[in-house]
């Protein structure tokens, strides 16, 4: 069962200790800049239509709106928690995540998260077209949670967090949340941790990522001579 999640903005950061091995086929894939373009570009296009981003971003990827399906990777691996943000320097703008396959492929899944994006945050008003060019683009695909009994065992600024309750779940990502005290502040104003700390279950995870800019820009046009 897909579960949207609320999700805080990361930068790239590695978890310590051994790598998840799970993610391994990501991490190649992050390695490989024609095909991290294609999958940003995938989010970057759902997007600029989500939010009628039409002189903009929009018209710049019309070039790219027939690229074949081969062209665009699928999940190089078994399927991931799959995030997607919007960041203005390390602040969250927006963000929308799910559990499990949003779309069936990757390019789907994407498809589906960069259509809510813009809206689907809860927390935060819709993101509008003029802010994208402010913005970042941060696709995160996340390992198998380790549970831990005491989440202040967690170095936020290398490990994903994620706190769920019967109220719902959130996730931060390395680097979002400086301390874990923060992040579960943070639990409790959104609603997910209402009661004792006891009642949470907590689990540590790692990351890859891709990211870039929000946008695309089309080159201005020069007037013509006179």
């Amino acid at each position: 069962m897909t579960r949207a999640l609320l999700l805080a903005v990361t930068l790239l950061a590695s978890a310590p200790g051994v790598p998840a091995p799970e993610l391994d086929p990501y991490r190649t894939l992050a390695r490989e800049p024609a095909a991290s373009e294609a999958l940003l570009g995938v989010v970057r296009r759902a997007l600029a239509l989500s939010v009628g981003e039409v002189e903009g971003s929009l018209m710049a990827l019309a070039g790219r709106a027939g690229t074949p399906a081969a062209a665009v990777p699928d999940w190089p691996g078994s399927p991931r928690p799959l995030y997607v943000t919007l960041a203005h320097g390390r602040a969250t703008r927006a963000c929308v995540g799910a559990d499990a396959p949003a779309g069936g492929s990757l390019a789907a899944s994407l498809r589906l998260l960069g259509g809510q994006l813009a809206t689907h945050d809860r927390r935060r008003p819709p993101v509008r077209a003029e802010e994208l060019d402010t913005l970042k683009l941060v696709v995160a695909f996340a390992g198998d949670p380790t549970p831990v009994a005491d989440p202040m065992s967690v170095d936020p600024m290398r490990e994903g967090l994620k706190i769920e309750t019967d109220r719902g779940a959130v996730a931060f990502l390395p680097g979002e949340a400086r301390t874990v005290a923060w992040a579960l502040r943070e639990a409790r104003r959104i609603g997910v941790l209402a009661g004792a700390l006891a009642e949470a279950r907590c689990s540590r995870f790692e990351v890859v990522t891709l990211q870039g800019p929000a946008t695309t820009r089309a080159p201005s046009r020069k007037e013509p001579s006179r």
